[in-house]
C-alpha cells in the first residue's frame, strides 16, 4: 500500500509537469510558427519523451526518485530554458537586422507568448529544483532549500496553526510572477546560487521581452 501510494503521489506530481511541459511546448510552437521556423513540433516531443522516461526509471521500493529519473526531468526543463532563449535571441536578431517580416500585432502576440511560457518555464524549474524535488518534499526528505518561503521562516503562531505546510506548484508560479514583472525576488528569497542564477535568468529574459520586443511593436503601430 505504501508503494503504492508513492507511485501514485509520484505519477501525479510528474503528470503535472507533463501537462506544464505540454503548455510550455504549445507556446514556442506558437512563437516558432510566428518566426516560420520549423519543426515545430520537435519541442512537445523531445519533452514528453524525456517526461516519460523519468516516469519509466521510477522506483517504488525506494523513498526517493532513482537518479536518471531525476536527470531527465531536469534535462527537460534545461531544455525548456534553452529553447526560450534561442526562441528570444531569433526575435531580437530579426527586429535589429531587420529581416523579421511579420506585423507589429503579430510581434505583440510573439513576445506576450514568449513572456507567458517564460513564468511557467521558470515556475517549473522553482518547483522542480527546490529541496531535491517535489518527490523529496511530499515524502518529507527535503535537502537543504533553494527558496525561503515567508511561511518556513521563524514565526511560532504559523507552525502552531500549519506545522506540515510546504510550497506547491501555485507557490512556486507566484515567485515565478513576481520576478517576471518585479525584475527581482519580493516575499520569497533565494538562497542557493541555482536558485539565484534562475531568478537572474528570468528577470534578464522578462526584461528584454518587455524593454525590447514589446517597445519595438508599440513604435511599429504607431
Amino acid at each position: 500500500m505504501k508503494q503504492q501510494g508513492g507511485l501514485r503521489g509520484y505519477l501525479g506530481a510528474r503528470s503535472v509537469a507533463l501537462c506544464l511541459s505540454l503548455v510550455v511546448a504549445a507556446g514556442q510552437a506558437e512563437v516558432m510558427h510566428i518566426l516560420r521556423t520549423n519543426p515545430v513540433w520537435l519541442l512537445p516531443a523531445v519533452y514528453v519523451l524525456l517526461l516519460v522516461l523519468s516516469i519509466v526509471f521510477y522506483d517504488p521500493e525506494s523513498k526517493r526518485p532513482r537518479r536518471t529519473g531525476r536527470r531527465l526531468a531536469q534535462l527537460c526543463i534545461f531544455l525548456m530554458i534553452l529553447a526560450n532563449i534561442f526562441i528570444m535571441a531569433l526575435l531580437v536578431r530579426g527586429i535589429f537586422t531587420a529581416s523579421l517580416r511579420i506585423g507589429a500585432l503579430d510581434l505583440v502576440l510573439a513576445g506576450a507568448a514568449l513572456w507567458l511560457v517564460t513564468l511557467l518555464t521558470f515556475g517549473l524549474a522553482y518547483w522542480e529544483v527546490d529541496g531535491g524535488g517535489p518527490e523529496a518534499r511530499r515524502t518529507k526528505l527535503v535537502d537543504f532549500p533553494d527558496f525561503l518561503f515567508p511561511q518556513q521562516q521563524a514565526d511560532p503562531s504559523w507552525h502552531v496553526t500549519k506545522p506540515n505546510w510546504r510550497p506547491g506548484l501555485g507557490d512556486y508560479m507566484y515567485v515565478s510572477l513576481t520576478s517576471a514583472v518585479a525584475f527581482s525576488p519580493t516575499d520569497t528569497m533565494p538562497l542557493t546560487p541555482l536558485a539565484k542564477v534562475l531568478m537572474g535568468a528570468e528577470s534578464l529574459m522578462c526584461f528584454v521581452v518587455f524593454g525590447v520586443l514589446v517597445a519595438t511593436a508599440v513604435n511599429i503601430a504607431s
